[in-house]
């Protein structure tokens, strides 16, 4: 069976995607949106990157429509 053939869902019901845009908008408070100390603006910038990075990562290895199939 070829991925070719499988159909793809919409944009909006991607786990990855909805990530992506909660990890951005969370980066965007961190930076813009709330008045912190420089120091605890930057570890929790770096800790919202870190573990938007390792949920990527989880949805895309283990809860794939591929691999559920």
């Amino acid at each position: 069976m070829s991925d070719m053939n499988q159909s793809s869902k919409p944009a909006w019901e991607s786990k990855i995607n909805w990530t992506q845009i909660v990890s951005v908008a969370a980066m965007g408070l961190t930076m813009f949106g709330v008045d912190l100390d420089p120091d605890v603006q930057q570890r929790l910038a770096m800790t919202i990157s870190s573990l938007a990075a390792a949920a990527t990562i989880i949805w895309r290895t283990w809860y794939t429509t591929k691999n559920l199939l």
